[in-house]
Order: structure tokens, then sequence, then C-alpha cells
């Protein structure tokens, strides 16, 4: 792989942003795993102590949000102001994804403790969440159109078109969220499509950036910097091109559960649902399974 520019240059699109929320989205996954275990074994002390961490968890991220939220807002245009509201729909809506989960835990717990009046009122509160889950998506779906399509998807194995380093999509945001200063470092402002495009969150390979102590390689980057094989040339696939080798980072063995047969990257059900992505199978050719593409369930 040829990397071009310094190292400073390759990579100003470092973002402690999305790292923060990458992380935060970790923490919530292990935190749901220790609940889940503490439930099956009736260890409702312990279980209170770990959702009281989840609830803080859930609290910093909803801040982080409303910070990301403003952010966009106040860096778009008058003319990229629709991207703004379905920036923020779509915030929206994964706050209610994360809300989601946690009251579903709630539940389980008053029906293991025989808490059925209890779990009544939970069970009315995620119907509620529910609606209000859709009229999120429906926002953001309703404003979409006026921005540029999602292009990636998650798992999906990305080379940047100017510095040459590799990564794979862990998210998006449909417009940037990035504040003044990482724009500047950014040169976000030279986007030939402005900053109301989607804005994806990268792993990078760890060896085509610098080693940092107190942050993992992980960038924002807009769509029009990326390519990937099949926006190249359809039916081309990752390990056609650049060959079979697994992504290497520190956060991939909890986002993604390994790579299909094209050389992307799978990721877990928590990170589809956070994106409302489905499910997207690739089986080698060859394979028991049927063959003709990719099965979406």
């Amino acid at each position: 792989m040829m990397l071009r520019g310094h190292t400073g240059e390759r990579e100003c699109e470092r973002s402690a942003l999305v790292n923060e929320e990458i992380v935060y989205f970790i923490f919530q996954l292990e935190l749901d795993a220790q609940l889940q275990r503490a439930l099956n074994y009736e260890a409702y002390e312990a279980a209170q102590q770990i959702r009281a961490k989840r609830e803080t968890v859930d609290l910093a991220l909803r801040d982080m949000q409303e910070r990301k939220a403003v952010s966009v807002q106040s860096s778009m245009s008058e003319e990229d102001a629709l991207g703004a509201g379905a920036a923020q729909a779509s915030l929206d809506l994964r706050d209610t994804m994360s809300e989601g989960l946690r009251l579903r835990s709630e539940m389980q717990r008053a029906v293991q403790e025989e808490r059925y009046a209890d779990a009544a009122k939970v069970r009315d509160m995620l119907a509620a969440l529910d609606r209000q889950a859709k009229q999120a998506a429906a926002l953001a779906a309703e404003q979409l159109p006026a921005l540029q399509v999602v292009a990636l998807r998650l798992g999906q194995r990305v080379v940047h078109r100017q510095h040459g380093y590799r990564g794979v999509v862990v998210g998006w945001d449909v417009g940037c969220c990035e504040d003044e200063a990482w724009q500047a470092a950014a040169h976000a402002g030279e986007l030939k499509k402005g900053l109301s495009q989607p804005f994806y969150h990268l792993l990078v390979e760890v060896s085509d950036w610098s080693y940092d102590s107190a942050q993992p390689p992980v960038a924002y980057v807009a769509q029009e910097l990326l390519a990937a094989p099949e926006l190249e040339d359809e039916g081309a696939s990752w390990g056609q091109v650049y060959g079979p080798d697994p992504l290497q980072h520190p956060y991939s063995y909890v986002l993604f559960l390994g790579q299909d047969a094209r050389g992307d990257m799978l990721p877990c059900r928590q990170l589809r649902d956070k994106y409302s992505a489905r499910r997207r199978d690739v089986y080698r050719p060859g394979s028991e399974e049927q063959e003709g593409g990719d099965n979406e369930e």
C-alpha cells in the first residue's frame, strides 16, 4: 500500500470525537454483557450496580451527541441547513436505541423478580420509545434525499483517495459533526461537496498511522475522499484487489465477528442495530449456502 503525504498531513483526520463515541459504544456492549450474566445468575445487587454504570455511560453518550448536534448546526452554511436537520434526526434515533436497550434489561429484571406491574409499566415505556424511534427514522428518511446517499456500509474496507491509508467503516454521520478547529486542521473547507455529505467513522489500519499512546487510529472522513473496490469496479472485492489479510486494529475484535468472503468485515449485531443496518451474508464460492451474491435478512 502506497501511503502519501507526511505523517501530520496523512493523519489530519484523526478524530478524538469519533474515538469517544466508539469507546462509549464498546463500554455499552461490555456492560450489557455483564448485566446479562448477573441476571442469569440472579445476582440482582450486582446487576443494579452494573445498571447504574450503564446509565452513567448513556448520559455521557447523550452529552456527546448533543455536542455533535451543535457542531453540525454551527458548521454548516445556509444551503446545508437540511443536512443539520437530518444529522440531528440520526442522533435522536441512536439515542432512542440506547434507551431501548436499558428499558428491555429493566423489564427482564422485573419479570424475573415477579414484579409484573413494574414490567407492564416498562413495556408501555418501550412502546412509547418505539413510536419515538419511528418518528426519528421517518424524519431522517424525509430529509436524507436533500443529502448525498450514504454510499458505504458497516464493515466495508476502504482506502483514502488522497493519503492512501486503509480503514474500515464503523459508522457515519449524515453531515460533519466536528468542530471548527478540527475542520481547519483536516482542510474540510476544501471539500468539493461541502460539509453536508456523509462523514464516516473509520478504524484505520494500525500500520498506516503512527503510534499514539493516547488514542488508537480512528478517523473521520468525508465520503468524497474514500474509495472501495466495488465502487470503482462493480463486482470487484477487497480481497481481490488488496489481498486476504484482515484489518489490524485494537477495536476490531469487539466490533466485528470476522471477515466475509470478499475481505470486508462482519459487524456485530449491536453495531448493525445502532445504524439500523440489515445483516449482509457473503458466502465463499462453492460453499453449501446459496450462491448468487449477498443475502440480507
